[in-house]
């Protein structure tokens, strides 16, 4: 059995202050808490990694998803607000309301579920950690791939102090920060810290209609403030509020499929240079959260108790584009007269309760047991919305009651069996509930023409559009053509040009059965020649609205976790851990399959970790050495992936079409190992290097591949076998290295930073460019018609393997290149540097960064859900900036 090594890279935790005796370069110890108490990272047996945020800022890392070039095995990608971690190939693509992210994310150790606007959270921190390895036992749900820790700085008594910074950057970007810590007495304080920034974009328009500007411009505002209490050293209260807001133009993400067909490559486009047309990308994002934290320790335990609630609201329209300038197709072939695109929204409320009893301090055995309780309740929608649509004008899904909530009990031990020796073992209980109501499906209108002629087409989305996802009269499904109408009336606002209600009118209140007929040159279709009938209505009129949408979902799981730890000498650990996590599991859309309704279930993903790991001290005359090492092996288990549903057979056998559902397909196995040293070298100099081998393959599986769906014959109703295939997002080579170093110059202090990041190349999607198998067009004689109906009636839920040549003629086989599906972003370098100067008082600091010195593009993640969709998002380009920081 193959097993990998891995630890974690420490970074300082703090800066010390600038008229300390020790420099800053120096190894100095780390504290992490992934164990829900303060420990030096050389004693947690485990692989965690601690960022100050002073390293953060010294490096140019600003964002969320920057954090991947400090941490290997790290991979972060923004997809419509949804910030989506992977940590050593585990994770989801999937945090809609149907789903939950595999990453536990935390804000100063409070769950955060749903892991939008985490960018304005990235200021005045104390540090962040990131624990790699399922978390179950100690941090509960969602934590199968670890857990992000977002620690800001805490109030400190009887200290009066603060600072005021300003940023200037590249892309346009301006920004400030500033906090203040205000005692109260002696054991009271309080911390208030704010922050802005507006920051430009990479990203061009170079389409024909330039009143539009491209994704990725962002304005944020946040503000934090913080009360302690501590009367005593028993007693300790801390209440925390924050608020994220963020406005902006949507985060970045291009189509490129169409540009990729007969094998081309993103390297031979201008991936950042977008024709845009429609409507104007928007995000408007606010969150805020309350958090409450009492610990009372009663000597031989401690009891404290955490509560917190959370908000979001968050709406987004997707800035609509015709993709990439590629042969053939430029800035002249785009309509920009269609307003077809996305509409998001997320209103989310969340409570939090957590009952903890632990060991005290000075205690030899550490133990903690405790109750988790947790609840949200959502208003989800989306539309996606198609102008001059003719049978089809979009697609729902509005649920203004989405419900969730975990219960969960714990118990966990650490015990000194020797002084040397000491066994670990935790078990946790988990109940989870998940229910949603509301309607789904597609809009359409059908409108004939004079003597039945088709068809007119329906303008909708135009300017001032907006649909109404919350606060309707009713969410009844409709049952008829005038209830459908009547549905539509409440569905959104219309904009200025639209003409649906227009062809509609009439029909709610059973005045005119076949509508209004609106005749103007933008609802003609591109053939032209209709006429409306002599009456003033459609000669017919076919009209759908979305259906019920109804699903639940119960489940329960354990997780637990046993180890050992054992001091060879005080500075050398030996450690060994089995560990488990669960992803709740969930239900899907509903579906109609040969006439009945279900909304299928998907159960807990699972992961168990085995791990064997040292962590080692030295000191010699030259400085202090950390090195570090852990192998690793991940069994994961009821993988979840997205798969086409078949929804049955309609007339003449044919199909009655697909759905895309999450499903549990593959069994997995991770290896790999991590090697970590940090140490001195001569000239106040420090190098921190991680090195990082994963090898993540998927044992068994067989999906539906959904880049095969065409809406017409070909999309298949068979699987294809991923066995061997890697798992998207994860390189198996992961090197890191932070150089950094300090002088006295100029009477302060200087210090220099260099971030450099190898990542081997890697998959973006499970079906590793294996070749799309498809059926071929229906055969338009009577016997080949009757031959192509049974042979596919014969290979519907069969596994064929897409790397061998097809079976039957009534399969093709299409290499993924040449359909569009390039999937393997290639190894890359990037570098971070930074440099700062600070008074001798530590008043003053001034700082510089480049983020990203060698403008590398990335592709982060992909979209393939058809054959047309091939959507990349991307790293950020080349930044950089320079800030001026006042302390007081």
């Amino acid at each position: 059995m193959a097993i990998a090594a891995a630890t974690a890279p420490a970074w300082a935790q703090s800066a010390p202050p600038a008229d300390s005796d020790q420099k800053a370069s120096e190894v100095d110890e780390v504290v992490v808490t992934a164990e829900r108490r303060t420990q030096s990272l050389q004693n947690y047996a485990g692989v965690a990694q601690a960022i100050s945020g002073q390293d953060l800022r010294a490096v140019g890392i600003d964002q969320i998803e920057d954090l991947q070039s400090a941490v290997p095995g790290l991979s972060i990608a923004n997809q419509e607000g949804n910030v989506q971690i992977y940590i050593r190939g585990v994770g989801t693509a999937n945090n809609t309301e149907l789903g939950d992210p595999s990453a536990a994310t935390h804000l100063n150790g409070v769950y955060l579920p749903r892991p939008r606007g985490l960018g304005g959270m990235f200021f005045d921190i104390a540090r962040v950690e990131i624990a790699k390895g399922p978390q179950g036992t100690l941090r509960g749900r969602n934590a199968v791939a670890g857990t992000l820790n977002i620690i800001p700085n805490m109030p400190r008594l009887g200290e009066r102090s603060g600072y005021l910074q300003g940023e200037v950057g590249t892309l346009e970007t301006t920004g400030y920060e500033a906090a203040a810590n205000l005692p109260i007495g002696d054991d009271q304080a309080l911390r208030l810290a704010v922050y802005g920034v507006d920051r430009g974009t990479a990203y061009k328009n170079v389409g024909n209609d330039q009143s539009l500007d491209p994704t990725g411009i962002q304005q944020l505002f946040s503000a934090r403030a913080t009360y302690l209490y501590q009367p005593n050293d028993r007693f300790r209260l801390s209440l925390m509020g924050d608020y994220e807001s963020e406005r902006g133009t949507g985060y970045p993400a291009t189509n490129i499929r169409n540009g990729l067909v007969n094998g081309g490559t993103p390297d031979q486009l201008e991936l950042r240079e977008v024709l845009y047309r429609g409507p104007q990308g928007l995000v408007e994002n606010d969150n805020w959260g309350l958090a409450l934290n009492a610990s009372y320790d009663f000597g031989p335990a401690v009891l404290e108790y955490s509560a917190s609630r959370r908000s979001v609201d968050y709406y987004q329209v997707n800035a609509s584009n015709e993709g990439v300038v590629r042969p053939g197709y430029g800035a002249a072939d785009v309509d920009y007269d269609n307003f077809g695109t996305q509409y998001w929204l997320t209103l989310s409320k969340s409570d939090i309760h957590e009952l903890r009893l632990s060991s005290p301090a000075d205690s030899k055995a550490v133990w903690s047991a405790g109750l988790f309780y947790f609840k949200e309740e959502q208003e989800v929608g989306y539309l996606s919305l198609v102008d001059k649509g003719m049978f089809y004008s979009g697609t729902e899904f509005t649920f203004p009651d989405v419900h969730s909530d975990s219960f969960a009990a714990y118990v966990d031990v650490t015990y000194p069996v020797t002084d040397q020796l000491r066994i670990k073992g935790g078990f946790r209980y988990t109940e989870e509930n998940k229910s949603r109501n509301g309607i789904g499906g597609n809009w359409s209108l059908g409108l004939g023409s004079e003597g039945y002629g088709c068809c007119f087409t329906t303008r909708l989305g135009t300017e001032g559009f907006r649909p109404i996802f919350t606060g309707r009269a009713s969410y009844a499904a409709p049952t008829n053509n005038q209830e459908a109408a009547q549905y539509f009336l409440g569905a959104f606002t219309p904009g200025a040009r639209d003409t649906f209600l227009d062809q509609i009118a009439g029909v709610a209140d059973g005045s005119r059965p076949n509508g209004t007929c609106v005749n103007r040159p933008d609802t003609q279709p591109a053939y032209g020649g209709q006429v409306c009938p002599a009456n003033g209505q459609h000669s017919f009129f076919q009209i759908t609205a979305p259906g019920a949408q109804v699903g639940s979902y119960e489940d329960s799981f354990n997780d637990y976790r046993v180890g050992f730890e054992y001091d060879l000498t005080a500075d050398n650990l030996f450690y060994g851990a089995i560990s488990t996590g669960h992803k709740s599991g969930g239900f899907n859309d509903t579906i109609t399959v040969n006439g009945v309704q279900t909304a299928p279930t998907f159960a807990p993903e699972a992961v168990t970790l085995y791990e064997l790991g040292t962590k080692n001290t030295f000191r010699p005359a030259t400085g202090r050495i950390d090195l570090n090492a852990n192998v690793f092996y991940y069994d994961y288990s009821d993988q979840v992936f997205q798969t086409l549903v078949s929804l049955g057979t309609g007339p003449n056998n044919a199909s009655a079409g697909f759905s895309q559902q999450n499903i549990n397909v593959a069994q997995s196995t991770i290896k790999g190992f991590e090697v970590e040293t940090r140490f001195d070298l001569p000239h106040r100099t420090r190098l921190d290097v991680i090195a990082a081998y994963i090898d993540a393959k998927a044992d068994t599986g067989a999906l539906t591949d959904t880049r095969g769906t065409d809406y017409a014959d070909g999309t298949p109703n068979f699987n294809i076998d991923i066995s061997g295939n890697e798992l998207p997002n994860v390189s198996k080579v992961n090197l890191n290295a932070h150089l950094q170093t300090t002088a006295d110059v100029f009477g302060g202090r200087a210090d220099f930073h260099l971030l450099a990041n190898y990542r081997s190349s890697y998959y973006l999607n499970i079906y590793n460019e294996s070749p799309v198998i498809q059926f071929t067009a229906r055969p338009t004689d009577a016997a080949g018609q009757a031959a192509y109906d049974a042979f596919k009636a014969s290979m519907e839920g069969t596994t064929v393997n897409p790397n061998a040549p097809p079976a039957s003629p009534y399969l093709r086989s299409t290499e993924a290149r040449e359909g569009g599906f390039w999937a393997r972003q290639g190894g890359y370098v990037t570098v971070n540097l930074g440099a700062g100067w600070e008074t001798s008082n530590g008043r003053y600091r001034l700082e510089a960064y480049v983020n990203n010195v060698f403008d590398k593009t990335v592709v982060d993640k992909q979209l393939v859900s058809d054959q047309v969709v091939n959507v990349l998002f991307l790293n950020q380009a080349r930044t950089a900036g320079l800030r001026l920081r006042a302390n007081f």
